[in-house]
């Protein structure tokens, strides 16, 4: 009998037990923890792509207590009209928690991030905002001056080493519901760079790839054509640069 592929759109599991807590998590994870039941005002960063959202939704998903928003990436209406839809969206949960896409925002959603410090500030009301942002001249000044001085920075650091990354890619593998062999693995470490925001396309690549050709048993020879091709395409776009 052969077996068919349904186009369904599954949506990504998000669990505690997918979630692997390596050196580089510890502290943020410690204090976000302390953060729930002390409140205050958090900025939740990193240099690059680090699981911050995968954390976020764990901690929503389990905590009846914290509203989780995601603000769009490029969203021109008026800053009043952005926060009054959040702060309608946070407003019955006693912890707000904002995640913020890496890359161009547009600023009258930077302007809303302003306004709603200042009235998670006036309601007295826990505010955590996952962004990889840096504070330059892109920023308006106003939203700049309150994440340097009024919100904790929390910081994220990648995987310490390849056996703690190997542990990362077979976790993001699992959220895909996709079985793959370690030697895939191996041979995707011996090949990419080490940074998850280039790791991390290149599973979901190849796990496309593998059911676009139908293929159950990836060899190392196919993985290494495939990414080879990958890789050159990002290149060639220049979407391999460091994102900091």
């Amino acid at each position: 009998m052969q077996v068919q592929r349904l186009k369904l759109n599954l949506p990504a599991h998000r669990a505690y037990s997918s979630w692997v807590r390596h050196p580089g998590v510890e502290q943020a994870c410690n204090r976000l923890g302390l953060w729930l039941v002390q409140g205050g005002m958090l900025w939740l960063c990193s240099r690059g792509v680090a699981g911050k959202t995968h954390l976020l939704q764990m901690l929503a998903a389990d905590h009846a207590a914290l509203g989780l928003h995601t603000v769009a990436r490029m969203d021109p209406r008026a800053p009043y009209v952005q926060v009054n839809e959040w702060a309608q969206f946070l407003m019955p949960s006693a912890f707000w928690a904002i995640d913020v896409p890496a890359g161009q925002v547009h600023r009258a959603s930077m302007l809303a991030l302003f306004h709603l410090i200042e009235r998670a500030r006036v309601l007295g009301r826990p505010l955590l905002i996952s962004w990889r942002v840096r504070i330059d001249d892109a920023l308006p000044r106003e939203l700049g001056s309150r994440l340097a001085g009024m919100l904790e920075r929390v910081d994220i650091a990648p995987p310490p080493d390849d056996a703690w990354l190997r542990a990362v890619m077979r976790s993001i593998c699992n959220d895909m519901q996709w079985q793959v062999e370690d030697r895939v693995l191996d041979t995707m470490l011996s090949l990419l760079p080490r940074r998850l925001e280039v790791i991390a396309p290149a599973l979901c690549h190849l796990e496309a790839m593998s059911l676009a050709q139908r293929r159950r048993r990836l060899s190392q020879a196919w993985v290494r054509e495939t990414l080879g091709a990958w890789l050159q395409r990002r290149s060639d776009q220049g979407e391999l640069a460091v994102c900091d």
